[in-house]
């Protein structure tokens, strides 16, 4: 009786650990990838992992926020799934010294004010010395987590798609 409570909570505590399996899973496709991790940011069900861009000729850091909507229950596993969201944000850093800079940098923020992506739009934003661009996508976390090389190899496949689409949005940004 004892072994059959203890399978069930081990099952339990993996189903609600997958998120975090799931980062270290990001953290290892991003290392290998060639992005240290220098951040690390946790909370019930959303972390945020800050990565450098150390040989990236356009970006300076990676930000990788993964939001877990569904399934730390049974029942809602079952029904709905492991879904959560993957929210990346690349930055170009810059020291603005020419002024057709600023007003190109109004130019986009003004833009952003009346601009809502949808899942998978890219929105940019200007803070300082720095270029945002954000984009989101809603993953099935069972994809990714538990399947060993092959997990870890599609994690970093998305990423590098994603991150190599935020580096085209701002390469125009980069001085």
């Amino acid at each position: 009786m004892f072994n059959i409570l203890a399978q069930f909570n081990h099952k339990a505590e993996i189903r609600e650990s997958k998120d975090e399996i799931l980062i270290g899973e990001i953290v290892a496709a991003m290392a290998s990838a060639g992005y240290p991790s220098i951040a690390f940011r946790a909370h019930n069900d959303r972390q945020l992992v800050r990565f450098k861009a150390i040989n990236d000729p356009v970006l300076h850091s990676v930000n990788i926020i993964l939001d877990r909507k569904t399934g730390t229950g049974a029942l809602g596993s079952a029904i709905f799934g492991s879904k959560a969201t993957l929210r990346i944000t690349a930055e170009v850093r810059n020291q603005m010294t020419d002024p057709d800079d600023l007003l190109a940098m109004y130019k986009t923020d003004l833009a952003n004010l009346f601009k809502m992506p949808a899942m998978g739009g890219i929105k940019l934003n200007h803070e300082l010395n720095s270029v945002f661009a954000t984009t989101q996508r809603l993953i099935e976390i069972d994809n990714y987590v538990l399947k060993g090389a092959p997990g870890v190899e599609k994690m970093r496949a998305l990423l590098e798609d994603i991150i190599g689409t935020l580096r085209e949005k701002l390469a125009e940004y980069r001085r």
